[in-house]
């Protein structure tokens, strides 16, 4: 007689969704003599986001996949197509996997300590690699780049940081030597809240319509939920006492709001820089009108965010000297798809899978509140 039962529980459900097709099942392998409690261990996936609706792909050729595996009777081991993940002691799991060109089916399969299996799949699709179309010019680069880097460690009343300096200086130097930025950098002491409104309103006004401005914002982030108020902290800033040099990001935006400049990107690695934005329609584009896309994201007026995370707390380590999120962001710099890319594109091709795979945290890509955005995209191109 065989010494396992195999039970297949029923087909929960099969839908389209932002990854392709879903397809969900529990499967049990049941012992002869198991125990009176069969319940199979539980899945979440947290990436890539299922939930979606929008229409989303990837190109990537590697994906990571993370989530969640809970059972009473403990977890002994997830995989995902067969690779073991990395897995805690509350059941978060971890593991990167590679694609084919089209559809992929992933499966993950938790075991529990009593032998149950939990499985679950889903589709992804991978688009296949396109040749370019010839095009008669490159998009217009024309306009100053500036960049207001900012990062702060040593807070005179907040608790310290250890990284946000450090983040700050190699951003800035990134920025400067690889994409032609001039920057202003302002770290701990330097980094209060009269000298950051300083510097924004001075780069406000020398800017024309065809410069271009990143913002990166290393530091302290808090929001209050009875407004709804978000708050960077600049190196003076106090205890919910004394708000008097707490920076609302309102005031930032507004200044963004007020200036010429088509193109302006805010970058911040803080708690809850998410809430600073509202939700944008993200779409890829196709290969074919790739540079007439870009001409266009250029043109129309950009005030877009690339949060670290959302209206949650984010990692101030965990990249080898830099935060998880700001070590992601340089990385995507420092080795771009393409040397001309969008904003949109960078989080796409390499920052949300690869923070929210590493960490609790999910970055945010959106355009700024009550800004003046009007359907652009800030473009990055980086020097020959």
């Amino acid at each position: 007689m065989s010494r396992y039962l195999i039970v297949l529980m029923v087909l929960l459900a099969t839908a389209a969704n932002g990854w392709g097709a879903r397809t969900t099942s529990k499967i049990l392998i049941v012992p002869q003599n198991a125990p009176t409690d069969i319940t199979p261990p539980s899945i979440t996936i947290t990436s890539p986001d299922l939930k979606r609706d929008l229409a989303l792909a990837t190109r990537q050729a590697k994906l990571v996949v993370a989530g969640r595996a809970s059972d009473a009777k403990g977890i002994a081991s997830v995989s995902v197509n067969g690779t073991t993940a990395q897995l805690d002691e509350l059941g978060n799991f971890s593991a990167e996997i590679l694609l084919k060109p089209g559809k992929n089916l992933i499966t993950v399969v938790a075991l529990d300590v009593a032998g149950y299996q939990g499985v679950e799949k889903f589709q992804l699709s991978r688009q296949g690699d396109a040749v370019p179309l010839p095009f008669a010019e490159e998009p217009e680069e024309s306009g100053k780049n500036y960049a207001l880097v900012i990062g702060i460690n040593k807070y005179q009343q907040l608790t310290p940081l250890n990284t946000a300096v450090n983040d700050a200086r190699e951003v800035a130097q990134v920025l400067q030597e690889q994409y032609g930025f001039t920057p202003t950098l302002l770290v701990d002491e330097n980094a209060t809240r009269s000298a950051i409104l300083k510097e924004l309103n001075s780069i406000k006004n020398r800017m024309a319509a065809e410069d271009s401005l990143i913002i990166f914002y290393a530091g302290h982030g808090q929001h209050d939920k009875v407004t709804d108020t978000t708050f960077w902290m600049p190196v003076d800033a106090g205890n919910s006492d004394e708000m008097n040099n707490w920076l609302e990001t309102k005031t930032v935006t507004d200044q963004m709001k007020r200036s010429q400049a088509r193109q302006i990107l805010i970058v911040a690695d803080s708690c809850y820089s998410g809430t600073i934005s509202r939700s944008l329609d993200i779409r890829q584009t196709p290969e074919e009108i790739k540079r007439a896309f870009l001409k266009r994201m250029r043109l129309n007026t950009t005030r877009v965010l690339i949060a670290s995370g959302g209206n949650e707390p984010v990692s101030d380590s965990g990249g080898m000297g830099h935060s998880i999120f700001t070590d992601t962001f340089l990385k995507a710099l420092k080795n771009p798809f393409e040397r001309i890319f969008t904003a949109e594109q960078l989080m796409t091709h390499h920052i949300k899978e690869s923070v929210a795979g590493r960490s609790s945290q999910t970055p945010v890509y959106s355009a700024l509140s009550n800004s003046g955005h009007d359907g652009g995209d800030f473009v990055f191109s980086k020097l020959k």
